[in-house]
């Protein structure tokens, strides 16, 4: 079971590195080094923190977090059972404040109970066939004050909530400064609150860029009718870098 649950995860990530993100994948693999500290934020079903383990090594450290209940209990089970004693998996979502929220599940078509499109965002889902989760949320510098910890490196998939993680976590932006890898899209989060979340980075002293495929280009360039339009045609880029 040990071996086959490895051999799954390893083929996600796989499938991450060759196909959905490989400009993510190698940008995270670049900045990861030994020793080092990644947050991933929408940890989902590791397809990500396979990559953050390889990069951090032994005498580094992980912290994931997912507020799905399935997929926190599937990750913190991978935890165990491969013995990876420098992650720590957090049934949590990080927002811009400590306490509670509701958790809106999407349905799925083939019958499953999680959902990679699962929000905080009540707009983004169907309310007639979403599942509602409570959960508990807390900040990104209450979490780091908390831990006495120094991440070098977030990456972030919270459907629309980017900006909130960020404002939760402004403390540890200005004196950290780690690398960012965030998807980002208006589909979820409006064009408004988008080019807000792009302007609060900047004003961090962030430089950005969106991913084509391999390529980073810059954020200057990036056109929502050209880089996040529904045409099967176009590509479609929402996955950005931040340092």
């Amino acid at each position: 079971m040990k071996e086959f649950d490895y051999l799954k995860l390893w083929y996600r990530a796989r499938q991450y590195q060759r196909k959905h993100d490989r400009g993510g994948i190698a940008f995270m693999k670049s900045v990861l080094k030994p020793g080092g500290i990644a947050f991933d934020i929408g940890a989902h079903k590791g397809g990500y923190l396979y990559w953050m383990v390889k990069g951090v090594g032994k005498n580094g450290q992980v912290h994931a977090f997912e507020p799905q209940s399935e997929l926190y209990r599937y990750l913190d089970g991978i935890q165990k059972r491969f013995g990876w004693q420098q992650v720590s998996v957090h049934h949590l979502a990080l927002s811009d404040s400590p306490g509670k929220a509701t958790l809106f599940v999407p349905s799925n078509a083939v019958g499953g109970t999680t959902s990679p499109g699962a929000t905080l965002l009540r707009k983004n889902v169907d309310q007639n066939t979403a599942s509602e989760q409570s959960v508990n949320t807390d900040t990104l510098d209450g979490y780091c004050t908390k831990h006495s910890i120094r991440p070098d490196f977030l990456k972030i998939d919270v459907e629309g909530n980017e900006l909130k993680v960020f404002r939760g976590g402004e403390q540890t932006l200005n004196t950290c400064k780690p690398a960012l890898l965030v998807e980002i899209e208006a589909r979820h989060a409006g064009r408004e609150n988008v080019l807000e979340t792009f302007a609060f980075l900047k004003g961090k002293g962030y430089r950005g860029a969106f991913l084509k495929g391999d390529e980073a280009i810059s954020i200057d360039q990036f056109d929502f009718s050209r880089h996040q339009s529904q045409d099967p045609e176009k590509a479609y880029c929402n996955n950005f870098l931040f340092q």
